[in-house]
């Protein structure tokens, strides 16, 4: 009986210590800060707007939840399409379009918001035995950014006009006194090439351009570029069988003027145009003026002479599809590179042929040789750059630096 009441008063005594530790325990849970944790959105941090903790009491043996409020939700604005979301890859997303419509996503860190209005976010996060849950909501307000690489060119030279942040498939209408190439559209984005002609005037040339029905408006302000002129002499038997054949000229007319109005819908091309030959001298410029046989008016001379021995290497420029590739009376060995959009290159008077039609090409590749085929007064590579039917300087090509 002695031993059944010492053991009662233990029980007791270990009863009431138990509970002390326990209520001690509990105290210091209630005592806990609230768990740290945001997110971001294009870099704005977001806190949550609950959060659940589980703790554990008497070694783990007893679970015990606390929940934590933050009301500063945040409302955001964005000019952007593609947005950044700091998810984790098992983040639950709820996001509800300005249309009502509710899409559910796990982890995605890229949003794009295509359709201007406000997006509501939920978003629910288990982390370390903590689930959080973030509320905000953003207003989109997108709207293009336009680049145009150079509003005060001179004669000869090619823009590149960039648009971003606009949706897919959208509708770009383009008015300007030069024909631009073929637009591509990816990723939000959308580019052209504007060839600055050389035989236009240097004036001033409004630019007008309308995404989705929204117009914008610039000014091209195109300077004076200074042509050399030269004088030379033309043997009758070589002028008679090229510029002077009429079957010659009818050829070329024939097989190069459709191609100004081809185009690859992909860009091959990266970085700067290299020289097609290299250690060459220029023995005609670009755009020169040039009075032939004592003639009264001047031809113009659409591309750069390199003038070196004929057997050296000719180059690709740079990456494109092989659009043609044989000879042609009037010009000799040639070849016409599609880098993309209908931005070609022209590679004429050579000696040989490497590569074939429909190949495609890498910057630097070997295509042919030089030579002195067709209208040649000796060894040299006539390199033409277009933009369907205008002529631009290849010296521009060589200087993007993109």
């Amino acid at each position: 009986m002695k031993f059944i009441k010492t053991f009662i008063v233990l029980l007791i005594i270990t009863g009431i210590a138990l509970g002390v530790y326990v209520f001690y325990d509990y105290q210091n849970v209630l005592k806990e800060s609230a768990p740290i944790q945001t997110l971001t959105f294009n870099d704005v941090e977001i806190s949550y707007k609950n959060a659940s903790v589980e703790y554990h009491i008497l070694n783990g043996l007893i679970p015990i939840k606390r929940d934590f409020q933050n009301l500063n939700q945040a409302n955001l604005i964005s000019t952007n399409i593609v947005n950044t979301l700091s998810a984790l890859e098992t983040d639950q997303i709820e996001i509800t379009y300005p249309d009502g419509t509710i899409q559910n996503v796990v982890g995605v860190s890229q949003i794009n918001l295509e359709e201007n209005g406000t997006y509501l976010f939920k978003l629910l996060r288990t982390q370390d035995k903590t689930n959080y849950q973030f509320e905000f909501s953003v207003d989109v307000e997108s709207r293009p950014t336009i680049s145009i690489s150079n509003q005060n060119p001179v004669q000869g030279e090619l823009l590149i006009v960039e648009i971003n942040n606009i949706p897919l498939n959208s509708q770009i209408d383009i008015d300007n006194h030069f024909r631009p190439s073929a637009i591509i559209q990816k990723d939000y984005k959308a580019r052209f090439y504007l060839p600055m002609a050389y035989r236009e005037a240097a004036k001033v040339y409004p630019l007008t351009l309308s995404i989705n029905n929204q117009t914008y408006n610039y000014e091209i302000d195109v300077k004076t570029y200074v042509f050399k002129e030269i004088h030379f002499t033309v043997s009758a038997s070589v002028s008679s069988s090229t510029v002077g054949n009429n079957d010659a000229v009818t050829q070329y007319r024939e097989t190069i003027y459709p191609l100004y109005e081809t185009f690859e819908t992909e860009e091959y091309w990266e970085g700067n145009f290299i020289k097609p030959v290299e250690g060459a001298r220029i023995s005609s410029t670009f755009g020169e003026m040039r009075f032939v046989n004592n003639a009264k008016t001047p031809s113009r001379h659409a591309g750069i002479d390199y003038a070196i021995k004929c057997g050296t290497e000719v180059l690709a420029s740079n990456a494109g599809k092989v659009e043609y590739a044989g000879f042609l009376t009037m010009i000799g060995n040639t070849i016409v590179i599609d880098h993309g959009l209908g931005l070609k290159t022209f590679y004429e008077h050579m000696e040989d042929i490497t590569i074939t039609q429909g190949d495609m090409v890498e910057k630097g590749q070997l295509i042919g040789h030089v030579g002195t085929t067709g209208y040649s007064t000796g060894c040299h590579l006539h390199f033409q750059a277009m933009v369907k039917n205008q002529s631009i300087n290849p010296e521009f090509l060589y200087k993007i630096t993109e």
